[in-house]
């Protein structure tokens, strides 16, 4: 298996810190977080649901009811 070096910020890698498990590689994380295919919006609320409490800061949007006239 071939490695690869990445430079990241400070404040990136303790962002990825907080999504990793224990027993677990940040390329585990990567593979694992960005390996998915993001199709639908549906899609990406499951990921931010998926995050363990760091979410995306994305929400459902509630539909207004039309009141009938």
């Amino acid at each position: 298996m071939a490695f690869k070096t990445l430079t990241i910020k400070e404040t990136t890698y303790k962002k990825l810190s907080r999504w990793k498990a224990p027993g677990e590689s940040f390329s585990d994380v990567i593979d694992r977080e960005f390996g998915r295919k993001i199709e639908t919006a549906a899609d990406l609320l499951e990921l931010g649901r998926s995050r363990k409490g760091v979410g995306l800061g994305l929400r459902q949007r509630k539909t207004a009811k039309k009141n009938a006239a």
